[in-house]
Formats: structure tokens, sequence, C-alpha cells
């Protein structure tokens, strides 16, 4: 796990040390054990090393293939390396290394491009071919891994892990991008699946895509080579024998991504699901399954982080399972001395906008002081199995009445465990259930007005698969284009901001395309979300934290941040000069709004979700 970085020029300029080593050196946080570059006269390429694997000088990037014909710069995991170098040897491929980098280089030159369809894990890499002066990038399939670019058509290509990096590329401005800006205010998920950011010509390749420049022909040649729809698989007949092939599948891909020669750490929330792959792995050591030559021998160590007297603290939870297991862990409590003052450092560091502040970093902060550099983490699985209450409002509003009045308990109980105000309206007619949810869609606040007329108009969409059923439809829109695509990239940011890696088991191809091949009932039924995931867990986690249904995600405690620590930081921002006179929101309406709710200390999390985007992008752009 690492940051990668490169430089193309067209015009035949050489790139010297000094100009790869000072964006490179952007990423040094991602890569703090080591670096290194590689120069081909007009092309330049950069590695920020974090050791994971193979931990000698022998895994330095970039990596030349044993004849140089190929060179390397890397950044992720491939989990089953271990399995394709037994087979790449078999075929005559030798190795000086214990890395997965160089079973990447082999692999590529046995099946060329197919390579990665035999790869599990999450990656993001440059390969230069220095016989036919081809430049080739990937991505994983799902998009774990970030991979940002900037195209100059006649002057140069150039990438990197993170877009902060590009305010050092030599000869680029780095500037906002007022339509996308904009566009990510109106839509905080489109920017991330559609491969753009809130700058001028600065893009990222996106999941499950590759880009080619040739010599001849330098304009990218962009393909999607994954297609999630087109990989579905068969699975057994019975319930109770989707449970079981489940259970192995999540097992074996827990056990696959505990493979490092580095301490490995679990975060536990106290949520279904980082509660299950802590389960899970225990399991794993219970019966001695993990790899007797690199995984931790113990049991990895478990980091709880608790956000006391706020209304998104679940310790509890995450005690009750420690409590199942006779386990321990180690407390995190993500709190700054200067809330205001941190937010604006790693909002500048994160360099995009999002719907809460950012306070993961904290805790993978913690986590790599306390000696660990991979955390295995429960991400991914929401979206696939109807997680999140929105999900289920969606999937109300897409059905008959029949569909609807089933579904509409197990939202509510969702929504707040209780929720007085969707009990009374589930006892209304379908037509009034119908109107709630669709006014909840668009919001009680009416947001329509905050952005400045010039920007009406509407999102790009690179394509639209066709489905069946509209459950089909949710699933895969929030896994692969609203929710996940941006909780990976804040997931990557938080954590590598401190050097540690983030694996997640639910992440698996195998996972996905096995959970996405499975009709909606062994997904939803009898008032419950994650259906198959649940009764995996039986026997392996406390009854109330298996069945429970309430969803509560690690955010920043807003409500009680807004109406306290960062009270005055909100009034002097929206009263400054540059908010007022915002070129893209409406500055005066936005003050007005939100001085009334901070001096009567009534922002409430709808309120706060809303109004966060456009302080966030004040901060990015002052």
């Amino acid at each position: 796990m690492c940051g990668i970085s490169g430089i193309w020029r067209f015009n035949e300029q050489r790139i010297n040390e000094e100009e790869i080593a000072q964006f490179n050196d952007t990423l040094a946080h991602r890569g703090p054990d080591g670096s290194g570059t590689y120069t081909d006269h007009n092309l330049a390429l950069g590695h920020r090393r974090l050791s994971i694997i193979d931990l000698s000088a022998a895994g330095k990037q970039p990596m030349k293939s044993h004849d140089s014909d190929l060179v390397i710069t890397y950044n992720g995991e491939i989990f089953n390396y271990k399995e394709l170098r037994e087979e790449l040897a078999a075929k005559g491929h030798r190795f000086n290394t214990h890395t997965d980098t160089e079973v990447i280089l082999a692999a590529y030159k046995e099946w060329s491009e197919d390579c990665f369809l035999r790869f599990n894990g999450m990656w993001a890499l440059a390969i230069w071919n220095t016989k036919t002066q081809t430049l080739f990038l990937c991505r994983d399939r799902f998009g774990i891994k970030p991979l940002y670019y900037v195209y100059i058509p006649g002057q140069f290509f150039a990438f990197a892990s993170e877009s902060v990096s590009f305010a050092k590329l030599p000869g680029f401005k780095k500037e906002i991008d007022e339509k996308n800006l904009a566009l990510g205010l109106r839509n905080i998920y489109y920017l991330e699946s559609a491969g753009k950011t809130i700058y001028k010509n600065i893009n990222k390749l996106r999941a499950g895509h590759n880009l080619v420049i040739h010599k001849d022909s330098p304009a990218p040649l962009i393909k999607q080579w994954w297609d999630t729809l087109k990989h579905k698989v068969s699975f057994p007949g019975t319930y109770t024998e989707q449970v079981v092939s489940f259970k192995q599948l999540f097992t074996d891909s827990c056990r696959l991504r505990l493979r490092s020669d580095v301490p490995v750490g679990i975060t536990l929330s106290g949520g279904l699901d980082s509660s299950s792959v802590y389960a899970a792995i225990r399991e794993i050591y219970n019966h001695r399954l993990q790899d007797k030559e690199n995984a931790p021998q113990e049991f990895p160590s478990a980091f709880i982080a608790s956000f006391p007297g706020t209304t998104i603290d679940e310790k509890r939870y995450a005690d009750q399972v420690l409590q199942y297991y006779n386990g321990k862990a180690a407390y995190i409590y993500p709190h700054e001395e200067n809330i205001s003052d941190a937010i604006i450092a790693e909002v500048k560091h994160e360099d995009f906008i999002y719907l809460t502040p950012p306070v993961m970093y904290n805790i993978y902060k913690a986590i790599r002081q306390k000696g660990i550099k991979v955390s295995m983490d429960g991400h991914g699985v929401d979206e696939m199995l109807f997680g999140y209450p929105r999900m289920i409002r969606d999937w109300i509003l897409k059905s008959n009445k029949q569909d609807a009045m089933r579904l509409f308990l197990l939202f509510a109980d969702m929504r707040n465990e209780g929720d007085n105000l969707a009990m009374k309206t589930f006892k209304e007619s379908y037509k009034v259930l119908k109107g709630h949810l669709a006014k909840k869609t668009s919001g009680e606040n009416n947001t329509e007005n905050w952005l400045k007329e010039k920007f009406d108009f509407v999102a790009e969409h690179h394509s639209e698969p066709v489905f069946n059923k509209a459950a089909d439809e949710i699933a895969y829109r929030n896994f692969h284009e609203i929710s996940l695509p941006t909780i990976l990239r804040n997931c990557d940011r938080a954590s590598m901001r401190h050097g540690v890696e983030i694996r997640m088991p639910f992440m698996d191809w195998r996972i996905v395309t096995y959970i996405f091949s499975l009709p909606a009932d062994s997904k939803v039924k009898h008032g419950y979300t994650k259906r198959i995931l649940r009764d995996a867990m039986q026997g392996m986690l406390p009854e109330n934290i298996r069945t429970r249904k309430y969803k509560l995600g690690i955010n920043a405690p807003m409500i009680e941040w807004f109406n306290g620590p960062m009270s005055a930081f909100i009034i002097d921002a929206v009263q400054s000069a540059s908010f007022m006179q915002s070129s893209i929101w409406n500055g005066p309406l936005l003050k007005d709004i939100a001085l009334k709710l901070t001096t009567g200390k009534k922002w409430t999390q709808r309120d706060c979700d809303n109004f966060w985007p456009y302080l966030n992008a004040w901060i990015l752009m002052n």
C-alpha cells in the first residue's frame, strides 16, 4: 500500500529527478517507509512505500521486470499473490522477492490485461513498457484504491494517488472548476463515480477501468475492463445452502486479508458489519486457519472509537461483542483541542467535499500510534444488502401497495427504532405513505435556491444498465454509483493520511458477484435487511447485535459541534466577504440561515447535512 505518481511530457523535454521527486513527495504520508523514482527521458514514475509484504529493500519501487521491458509503480495489495506466484512459477517465471508487486509484473507478462481478472485485491497501478513506449494504468474492480490524472493535449499527462499532489506538478495550475463544484454541492455523490473532481482538468480513473497512452497517440484511451453485472454466478437452490456458501466465502476473504508481514488491527464499531469481521477472524484463529508464514500468529488487536456524550457513540455495542468473546480492545476518543482548526487542516488535505466534517482520520492516527499498519474494516456490505434506511425508502417508492406496506415497518425501525411519525404514517393510506417518503427524498428544507441560477444543469451519465427489479437497481446504484465510491475515497484518504492500510473483506470480488446474483429475499425478508449476513453469523455474535436494525455510521457528531465548539467558526465563516460574495452559492441567504440556527443553537442533523458541504467548499476555496 503506497502512493504513486508519474509525468509524461509530449514535447520530448527531459524530466529531471528533482521534478518527479517534488511531485512524488506530496504523497509521503501514504508511504513513510521509503521512496523511489524512475526516469526515461521525458517520462518519470514515482513511488512512496508503505511496506507490508516483504519488508526488505527488494520490494522497493518503481520495480523493473527481469528483462527490464516493464517498469511498475503500484499502490495496493493482491491478496492471492501466493497462489498466482505458484501458478506462474510452474510456467517458468522466476522470482527474486516475496512481494506481490513482482507477481503483478509476471502476471502481466503472461496474461497481459487479462491478468486483472485473476487478481483478488485492491490496486491502482501504472506500467511503463520500455519497448513499445506505452503507459498503462489500471484501477481495481470497485475503486478501493484511488488514481487521479491530468491530460493537457500536446503538453503532458500526469497521475497521482491524491488530487492534492497536482499543486506541485510542474507546469500546472490547480484551479477550482465552478461547474463541477456546484454539481458536487447539488449531488454530493456524483463526482466520485463519474470520475470528476472539483478542479479543472483533474480527473479520476473510474473503478474497473484501464487507461492507455502510446507514444505515437498520446490521447488517453480509457476502457472498462470490469462490469459486475457481467460476472454474476450460480448459487445454491435453497436459502440454507446459500448461507453456508456465503459464510465460506466471507471466512476465506478474511483469511486472505490477514496476509501481512506487519501487525494487523480490527476496527470494531459495534455494528453488524465490523462485528461480523471481528467474529469471522475469531473463528479463523480458533481453528488456526491463518497463513502460517505471513499473518499475525496472535489474534489482531481491536480498536473501538468512542464519542462520549454524543448521539453517535456506539461503544456499548462494541463492548458487548468483546464480552461475548472475552476479548480486549484499545479505545480511541477522536477529539481535538481546537475542533475548527483541526477540521480546516483536514479538509484541505482531503481535498474534496462531503456530507460531514472529517473525523475518521483521528481513528487511524491512533491506530498507527499503536504500531498498526493494517486495519480490517467492515465497509461495503451496506450497499449490497440494503443497510441504509434510504435504500428501503427508495424501494418502497418503487413498489406496489402490498410490498410497500411490508417494507415500511422495517424502514421505521432502521431510522429510529420506533419512530412515532413513521408509525403514524404507516397507519395512513398508501398515497399518503408515498407522499411522506417522497418528501423525505427531496429533503424537508428547500435547498434548490442555495446555488446561483447559472448552475441549473443535469449531470452526465456514463452508462445505464437495465434492471428488471427495483431492488436490483437500488443495490447496484448504491454500490457502484452513489454512496460506496465516496466512502471508499474517504476511507482511503483518512487512513493513508497516517500510513494505515484498510482491508475490506466484504469487498472481495467473489462475495460481491455472489451477493449481486442472489434474489432479493436472500437479502431482505422477515423484517430484516442483510438477511444472509445475519443468518451466517448465528452463534457467532450476541443476538442483539446480530438482529439490530438501527443504522448508525461513523460520522462527526455535527449536532453537538455546530451547536457548540464550532459555533464561532461558523459565524465568522458565513459573514466573511468570500462566503457572502461567492459566485457559486447564494451567500446572503446561507448566512441568514446559518446565523439563525447557530445563535439559537437549533442545528438539526438535516440542517447540518444540508449546510456542511457549502462550508466544506468554502474552506477549500480559501
